[in-house]
């Protein structure tokens, strides 16, 4: 059997594309998840959908009747889905294999987070998908109760997910981040935030202290209605990664730092005040 992408993809195939080796897992949502061995947690209705360090697979909740629909017979203009698995009254999770996984964790890899958080909001635009969604677990298309259907075996480049609905840039405060773009919003927040508080004379556990302290701070701040405060597993992570390349790129003390930004707020005040004047010496020139 083949789709207009190639051919179908597999329950094997699954298997093998499916990276983590001690995911979280469960059966009841309700009753938490938790991590077990590979094997066992394909098994359970819902697996974690990539490892803690990589997103290997891109997942939309389509919280309405005709998931299936909007996935395979009446696309906008997203690409084929590898799988997509129904739950009750028809709802679904739709999924696209990556070629390669992204790192969530490496500060100095954050682009293609921010690519992919955008990526993956245009696909939730585009099948009107559930905003409040986080995409830590999905419904798992090995579960012997699962209804599946199977779209292409093929696998996407963040470039070949794009979509007319994808945003050209994300939210930037944090009380209107959602999904992948929490992590973003967490990273590029934090670091802001921290920048002036860093001196290379403080130990790096009494430095490390201040980043998770400023990270846990903005995760606090995440919309539970677009998903909430990240796991704590991610702020630590991200908090480790602004704190090694603030350490490894800033060398000037907290005093060096604060006196650099006067400075270039000076600079932009009196640019704009020269601005101004000049307007208003060429209106009265204009007049007379």
């Amino acid at each position: 059997m083949t789709t207009a992408s190639g051919a179908v993809l597999t329950p094997d195939e699954w298997r093998e594309r499916y990276l983590s080796r001690f995911p979280l897992a469960t059966d009841n949502l309700d009753m938490g998840a938790w991590r077990e061995q590979r094997e066992r947690a394909l098994r359970r209705q819902y697996v974690e959908t990539s490892p803690r360090a990589l997103v290997a697979a891109v997942v939309i909740d389509v919280d309405r009747p005709d998931s299936v629909l909007r996935a395979f017979e009446r696309p906008s203009d997203h690409p084929m889905p590898s799988w997509v698995v129904e739950g009750n009254q028809g709802h679904g999770h739709v999924g696209w294999w990556l070629t390669a996984p992204v790192c969530r964790t490496d500060a100095g890899k954050v682009d293609p987070l921010r690519y992919l958080a955008r990526v993956t909001e245009g696909l939730r635009r585009s099948l009107d998908g559930d905003q409040a969604y986080t995409g830590l677990l999905t419904r798992n298309p090995l579960h012997e109760g699962a209804d599946v259907i199977w779209g292409t075996d093929r696998t996407y480049s963040l470039g070949d997910l794009r979509t007319t609905a994808m945003p050209r840039q994300l939210p930037r405060r944090p009380e209107r981040s959602s999904g992948l773009g929490r992590n973003v919003t967490m990273f590029d927040t934090a670091r802001r935030e921290v920048y002036g508080l860093h001196d290379p004379a403080m130990s790096m556990d009494e430095w490390h202290r201040v980043v998770v302290q400023r990270c846990h701070a903005v995760n606090s701040t995440f919309d539970d209605a677009l998903g909430g405060p990240l796991p704590f597993s991610e702020v630590q992570a991200t908090a480790s990664s602004i704190s090694r390349w603030v350490r490894r790129n800033f060398t000037m003390t907290k005093h060096d730092y604060q006196a650099m930004r006067g400075r270039k707020g000076a600079a932009t005040v009196n640019a704009k005040r020269r601005n101004k004047q000049a307007a208003r010496i060429a209106a009265i020139a204009g007049e007379s």
